[in-house]
């Protein structure tokens, strides 16, 4: 259905999407409003960019002149002169003042209860979670202070180990004057002291990758071997962070698009007449990238712990049987039955069953893989195989799978 803008609009809004510099998915969150478009009509786009000269900076901050504006955060100032001249707008990060707009953010509680089910299902017995408590700026557009996403996170994080009968070891790093020149020795310091009093075999969610790269530095550098002693995982899949990591970073994925998607319909709501209301829409987070820094398996008996590394490496990729695996060890099938039970709880057979629907999982919570797509992806002979698969497992079919994760909260 087209949106009907309101006589203050030109035919073709101008509509500004600004985020910080360190964001990664600026692109993706374009692409979402892109989207948009493509079914509702052109806007003009601005972002702040600086061309080093050869072109007129842009700068999108009070006395802008557009129709709306997609933001992470902005100052009481810059958003009470936007509410003056009825320019709409959006808010991407759940930090500083609204004025009255609303916000369109990850769902918090909901990416920590995903770290947690991620390093539970390694078998680890210990955990921990390190955030920001506080940030400080010297540009107010950054919303320096209190962060309200890492307490969020940490919720869902304590709350899904809690279930399991864990209690994580936390650490909120303390405000710090980020501009100072060696500001960054004194955070690697206080993470270091961390993680040198975690105990061994500890599985680690940072709040997001740029926490979780740092870790891995501050490992390697220590000699702290990951993920054998410490596993970790971060958040937003940022693949500057996930692979200049040693070893690679995994993450959980932000919902760029989505969040693009929804930002764009919301500012064509306003520029259609509605007033803004100070709401805030939950979107779910992406699938997990499972990579180097969390690819363990927490048992003791190093022949059993290589068979279940290797179906874990092999079995979402393609189904396998009971006699591949033990194809792969001089044990007997039996031995190596009465070994998996004894250090998992259940057979070899089980163990495939649980990868592949892990897999499977991970696949149906991606909206652009179609169930074909995701079929041949694991070798399933058909869409219908892979349903009966699911609907056997776990009494679920996959569009209400899909429905129930893709719902915003």
């Amino acid at each position: 259905m087209n949106v009907a803008f309101s006589s203050q609009s030109r035919s073709h809004p101008t509509i500004g999407v600004r985020l910080p510099p360190w964001a990664s998915n600026t692109l993706p969150i374009l692409g979402g409003v892109v989207d948009y478009m493509r079914v509702h009509g052109p806007w003009r786009i601005e972002t702040p960019f600086d061309s080093f000269g050869e072109m007129e900076k842009v700068e999108l901050t009070t006395g802008w002149r557009g129709d709306g504006i997609i933001l992470f955060r902005a100052t009481e100032e810059e958003l009470a002169d936007f509410k003056k001249r009825n320019i709409a707008v959006v808010l991407l990060s759940s930090e500083g003042p609204d004025h009255g707009f609303p916000r369109i953010t990850p769902n918090n509680q909901l990416i920590g209860q995903v770290a947690a089910e991620h390093l539970l299902e390694l078998g680890l017995q210990s955990f921990a979670y390190l955030a920001r408590g506080e940030t400080l700026y010297q540009n107010p557009q950054f919303s320096p202070g209190p962060r309200r996403y890492s307490r969020e996170r940490l919720s869902g994080f304590r709350k899904t180990l809690a279930k399991a009968e864990h209690e994580p070891l936390v650490y909120l790093l303390p405000g710090l004057p980020l501009w100072k020149k060696n500001t960054w020795r004194k955070i690697e310091q206080i993470v270091l002291q961390f993680l040198l009093d975690l105990p061994p075999a500890t599985g680690l969610f940072a709040v997001d990758d740029a926490l979780a790269a740092l870790t891995l530095r501050i490992a390697e550098r220590e000699g702290l071997p990951v993920p054998l002693q410490l596993a970790v995982i971060g958040f937003g899949d940022d693949l500057n962070y996930c692979h200049s990591s040693f070893p690679a970073l995994s993450s959980i994925v932000y919902p760029a698009r989505e969040i693009g998607r929804l930002a764009a319909a919301e500012i064509a709501h306003q520029l259609s007449g509605a007033p803004p209301e100070a709401t805030r829409t939950l979107i779910s987070p992406g699938p997990i990238h499972q990579r180097e820094s969390s690819d363990f398996v927490a048992i003791s008996d190093p022949e059993t712990a290589t068979l279940v590394h290797w179906i874990r490496k092999v079995a979402p990729l393609r189904p396998i049987h009971v006699s591949d695996v033990t194809a792969q060890s001089p044990y007997s099938p039996s031995s190596i039955k009465a070994k998996f039970r004894e250090h998992l709880g259940h057979g070899p057979k089980r163990e495939i069953i649980k990868t592949r629907l892990a897999h499977l999982h991970f696949l149906l919570r991606d909206p652009d893989l179609s169930l074909t797509k995701i079929s041949e992806l694991m070798q399933f002979n058909s869409t219908h195989e892979l349903s009966r698969f699911l609907v056997r497992e776990t009494g679920e079919r996959p569009t209400a799978y899909r429905e129930l994760f893709q719902k915003p909260c």
